[in-house]
């Protein structure tokens, strides 16, 4: 029976053919979101409780300039458990829902986000993504249609190889794709049918702290978006994480951090295959943490988790990035770009077994014609829930 399913499975598409939506303002290409004209009313921002005694929880910030509850965390929903390393969520291809990972706990969170958008209600725990799906360590959640994509860092026990699975938008369990080795984040370009995924380190070796360089990846990997057939493997920098592609059916590249290398890279597709090259050497202890690039493909934003700042380049060439501001936040880490490109949300929180000793908020960085800028009225606490002290990490716009 289990060779007849492994068998069936290897013969379905890895994913199924949809329509791209315009101007989708989510990393994931399918998800039907924000337009560019829309403002967003409300930020969504995936959040650890700081020494895990009490549940993690998706708390709710009013991001809509017109509220008496402006820049101000109006509700959170818990996820009921403890101790999760909750680090990055993702939507349901309509929005309608999100999914959200324990890093290190392997559960899975999902929340109705369109019911009442301002106040998420949790309507399923996956408790163990090791036991359903043979892989561990939920990182990036990419939506695609028919379900979410989800890139494991590791196998069922904490080691190698990682794999992107895909789940149904209930959480089931349909395919995994073993990568050669290391996973971290998943990028898709479906007007050339492919896929890149990127590298850090095993879960058993980041639950432990800062994994040793020999346990860190390098490679970048390029798939058959349709088959789920690795194509290419590339060797960068370590620690290669953001995967960015250019917006827009016709683009053809895309950047990469090195975070252990204090690099960026740049990608462009040719004749069929990935051609990479280092186009930013930044100060050693830097750490680029996250990127974006916005929407109309004029600027690269940078976090700098060492340097305490975030950095914005112009790339109209982008092989040769040039430094246009630059914004000091300490600990720079996560970033949401809204699809006018106007204004940057930024957390400062990335592990809790690798956070210095800062003030946990979210900033909003605004972006004019003279560059970034940060919001005096956008300072939104982190430090003082009910149950204490709290890690804000990745975010969604709604």
């Amino acid at each position: 029976m289990k060779a007849s399913v492994a068998v069936l499975l290897a013969a379905i598409p890895f994913w199924t053919a949809a329509p791209v939506p315009a101007g989708s303002s989510d990393e994931s290409v399918f998800v039907q979101n924000l337009r560019p004209d829309q403002h967003e009313s409300l930020l969504y921002v995936w959040t650890s409780d700081a020494d895990g005694k009490d549940p993690d929880f998706l708390a709710v910030i009013d991001a809509d300039p017109k509220s008496p509850t402006y820049a101000t965390v109006i509700a959170t929903a818990p996820t009921g458990s403890t101790a999760n390393e909750a680090h990055h969520f993702g939507y349901t291809a309509d929005a309608g829902r999100i999914f959200a990972g324990g890093l290190f706990s392997n559960r899975l969170f999902i929340y109705d986000v369109k019911t009442d958008p301002r106040h998420p209600r949790l309507t399923r725990t996956v408790p163990d993504l090791a036991a359903t799906t043979g892989y561990s360590g939920p990182h990036t959640f990419y939506a695609v249609p028919g379900g979410v994509m989800v890139a494991m860092l590791g196998g069922k026990d904490g080691g190698a190889p990682g794999a992107v699975v895909k789940l149904d938008n209930d959480g089931n369990f349909l395919q995994a794709m073993p990568a050669p080795e290391y996973m971290y984040d998943v990028g898709v370009k479906p007007e050339v049918n492919r896929m890149v995924t990127s590298s850090w380190a095993h879960p058993h070796s980041i639950m432990k702290g800062p994994a040793p360089m020999d346990q860190v990846g390098d490679e970048v990997v390029g798939w058959d978006f349709t088959t789920g057939k690795v194509l290419q493997e590339a060797h960068l920098d370590k620690a290669p994480l953001e995967v960015r592609w250019l917006h827009g059916p016709a683009a053809r590249g895309g950047f990469i951090n090195c975070a252990f290398g204090n690099s960026v890279w740049y990608w462009e597709v040719k004749e069929g295959k990935l051609a990479f090259s280092r186009v930013l050497q930044l100060a050693d202890g830097s750490i680029p943490a996250d990127m974006r690039i916005s929407y109309d493909n004029k600027f690269l934003f940078v976090s700098l988790f060492g340097a305490g700042a975030v950095q914005q380049y112009d790339i109209s060439n982008p092989a040769k990035p040039t430094l246009v501001s630059t914004v000091q936040v300490p600990q720079a880490q996560m970033m949401k770009l809204t699809p006018d490109n106007r204004r940057l949300y930024i957390s400062n929180s990335l592990l809790s077994n690798l956070d210095g000793k800062v003030p946990y908020r979210v900033r909003l960085i605004n972006v004019g014609p003279g560059g970034m800028s940060l919001d005096p009225k956008f300072d939104v606490d982190f430090e003082h829930f009910a149950t204490g002290e709290a890690r804000p990490h990745d975010m969604l716009l709604k």
